[in-house]
């Protein structure tokens, strides 16, 4: 598989993340909803948990989102296949070329 193949499907499989953050505020206000209506008198007092529920499950599905550009949207990584495989040949010339030399001599 190419590697820019497997980038683009690991940025589908992060944004995965969005729609579950999706669910998880639809879960939120739904329970919240649900809530109020069976008591109403209490529905003030729940108002400020209902916040934060949102804006963490939100958070989550922006997190989510950034990562899936980060990935979407990084360098791919095929410099530097070929830079640390310049590296290894860089290293095993010389123990190649020793025992040449002890013969020689």
């Amino acid at each position: 598989m190419d590697l820019s193949s497997a980038q683009v499907i690991g940025a589908g499989l992060a944004a995965i993340g969005v729609g579950a953050a999706a669910t998880g505020v639809g879960n939120v206000f739904g329970s919240f909803l649900e809530g109020a209506l069976r008591n109403p008198s209490a529905a003030d007092g729940q108002q400020g948990r209902l916040f934060i529920g949102f804006a963490a499950a939100e958070l989550l599905g922006l997190i989510a989102f950034a990562v899936a550009m980060i990935i979407l949207y990084a360098p791919p990584a095929v410099a530097e296949v070929e830079a640390v495989a310049a590296e290894v040949v860089a290293v095993e010339a010389p123990a190649a070329e020793a025992p040449v030399e002890a013969a020689a001599e």
